[in-house]
């Protein structure tokens, strides 16, 4: 594989979240459960759902909140995302947060980082295979899903959200922004979706 930078990247060094960021999850994103994939709106407090790592984990806490665009302009650091079908193995478009952590499976991880899967904030993807701010209008539903530990949720048919526990540990190394960049523009353009779909597939 060709890597446009020939510079070695500094070490990985943990990253420890101050606060569990929001999920970023928005209304019409569909969750894998045991039985099927269920828009995130129709899930409670007590449901299961199924985690990459750990099968089914049950749901601590859920706060939906509305995102007022309107209100979001004056600051464009919570603009949501829209992200292309099969950008980053997702079976339809969607949205998510700026700030959602988004567990990347790239050769380029482990060549400059060491690692065969990291996360990094989603807003650091901006430009890679069509991921860009989303031009919608109105209002968005915001819903925020926590679980006892560090856990990531399998949506959309294979993509890999990273929720961090309540101190703020991830499952996954997490990149800073400056490393997300340079792993971004590294990136290959090999298809995630067919990597990803039979994990998932497996369990539906």
């Amino acid at each position: 594989m060709f890597f446009k930078s020939s510079r070695k990247a500094s070490k990985v060094e943990p990253l420890v979240l101050a606060t569990a960021p929001s999920a970023g999850i928005f209304a019409g994103t569909k969750i894998a459960t045991r039985h099927r994939w269920a828009p995130v709106e129709e899930l409670s407090v007590g449901d299961k759902v199924l985690t990459a790592e750990n099968g089914e984990q049950v749901i601590a806490d859920i706060e939906v909140a509305t995102l007022s665009l309107a209100s979001a302009k004056a600051n464009a650091g919570q603009w949501p995302l829209l992200v292309p079908e099969g950008a980053i193995g997702n079976d339809h478009a969607m949205m998510v947060s700026p700030d959602t952590r988004l567990v990347i499976e790239d050769d380029a991880a482990g060549v400059l980082f060491g690692e065969a899967c990291v996360t990094v904030r989603a807003e650091n993807l901006i430009g890679y295979r069509g991921i860009a701010r989303a031009r919608v209008k109105g209002e968005l539903t915001h819903v925020t899903i926590r679980f006892e530990g560090a856990e990531t949720l399998v949506v959309e048919g294979g993509v890999f959200i990273d929720l961090p526990a309540p101190n703020g540990v991830l499952r996954f190394t997490p990149l800073n922004d400056r490393q997300s960049r340079l792993l971004t523009r590294n990136m290959g353009e090999s298809d995630r979706k067919t990597r990803a779909r039979p994990v998932a597939a497996g369990w539906i």
